[in-house]
């Protein structure tokens, strides 16, 4: 399988997911690892990649992307997060 390359949209859904579950959305994490094109696995390895961020967990790496993300929007209003992850 090839490897995945992680754009953008895809670390701010991952973001979303980390900060705020599932609740608000109609997605479950199957439906978000196909629009990412990644399985449900590689989603929670990224969700850990915030976690490691935030210093929770065992992990201490991360991507550049993800820290990236997290430094623009992980302050942002769920709201508002919802909207740029997910067009709703």
């Amino acid at each position: 399988m090839k490897r995945h390359s992680w754009i953008e949209k895809d670390d701010i859904m991952t973001l979303y997911i980390y900060k705020f579950g599932l609740q608000n959305i109609p997605f479950n994490k199957q439906d978000i690892a196909n629009k990412i094109g990644v399985s449900v696995g590689s989603l929670n390895f990224r969700i850990g990649n915030f976690k490691a961020i935030e210093g929770i967990g065992k992990a201490t790496h991360f991507s550049k992307l993800s820290l990236q993300i997290y430094n623009l929007y992980g302050h942002t209003k769920e709201n508002e997060l919802r909207s740029l992850a997910f067009d709703l």
